[in-house]
């Protein structure tokens, strides 16, 4: 197993492993370089859906994501990002993660990690990014940490709260049934959160779930969020990575958020398989 750093901030490649074949040491490895480099990329896998699942099992109780539209025919644990169409109906999500989040922090129990395997890629564009939250909030000012030390920030699905995010032109017309329909309670979770493996402190909100702090008042609670935003997002703590065919990729969503940058051309495919792993909740 040869492990390499990607950047400087985050992110390492694995070689010449097979992740359906890693006894316990192995795994204990892996485990190790995910918690020092928060993603791992995960090169020329041949990952059909059953060894997936299995191999994410191994970080703990998978998750079934909300929108269960997208979900792949027999495994409900995998989920399908694809821009594919067939008989002109998209197999899978044609635009998750188009702002920047973090995996169901608009839930009670967000998501631990997310694997994310290149099943087609296209020749331009379909970038994913990822940004260090441990180095964000290291980042801050002392100030800004003593100011939302004990905050708490309010966290939904529903594109229709959140002045940030749009809804995409592929769903503008049913928009309530898919954001407002299915959205589960709000979610309140600190604005820094502590890693439970590591102990670090992370900052944790985003633009596409974040939606108020629950104890400033309105117009407060929104100019800290929109400077916070801004600052979470500074290319000194971003890490983008090109997807090579059959890479398979796994994340920390305790400390970071990641955006998937788009950019794909009319006619070039970009075809995923995603499955999440349940984490605790947030403290």
């Amino acid at each position: 197993m040869q492990i390499n750093p990607l950047s400087d901030v985050l992110g390492a490649e694995i070689i010449g492993t097979d992740v359906g074949n890693l006894d316990d040491a192995a795994f204990d490895e892996v485990h190790d370089a995910f918690l020092k480099h928060h993603v791992l990329v995960f090169r020329a896998q041949d990952l059909p859906p059953e060894k997936q699942i299995n191999f994410a099992q191994r970080f703990g109780e998978l998750d079934i994501h909300i929108q269960k539209d997208n979900k792949y025919s027999g495994h409900e644990a995998i989920q399908i990002l694809s821009n594919k169409k067939v008989n002109g109906k998209f197999v899978g999500s044609p635009s998750a993660g188009e702002a920047w989040h973090s995996d169901l922090s608009y839930t009670d129990i967000p998501t631990l990690c997310t694997m994310l395997y290149a099943v087609e890629i296209p020749e331009v564009g379909g970038d994913t990014e990822w940004s260090n939250m441990y180095l964000a909030y290291e980042g801050l000012s002392e100030k800004m940490k003593r100011k939302i030390d004990g905050l708490h920030a309010r966290h939904t699905f529903n594109r229709f709260r959140n002045p940030r995010v749009e809804v995409p032109d592929v769903y503008k017309g049913k928009g309530k049934e898919r954001y407002v329909d299915i959205a589960p309670p709000d979610a309140i979770h600190p604005v820094v959160r502590t890693h439970p493996e590591t102990g670090r402190k992370a900052l944790y909100i985003s633009e596409r779930f974040t939606i108020g702090i629950e104890e400033l008042e309105e117009e407060e609670g929104q100019a800290l969020l929109d400077e916070l935003i801004a600052h979470q997002k500074q290319r000194d703590f971003i890490y983008r990575h090109k997807w090579d065919l059959r890479d398979l990729t796994i994340w920390d969503n305790r400390c970071l958020i990641h955006l998937a940058c788009g950019g794909v051309p009319e006619g070039q495919i970009r075809h995923m398989h995603r499955t999440i792993v349940r984490g605790d909740k947030p403290y």
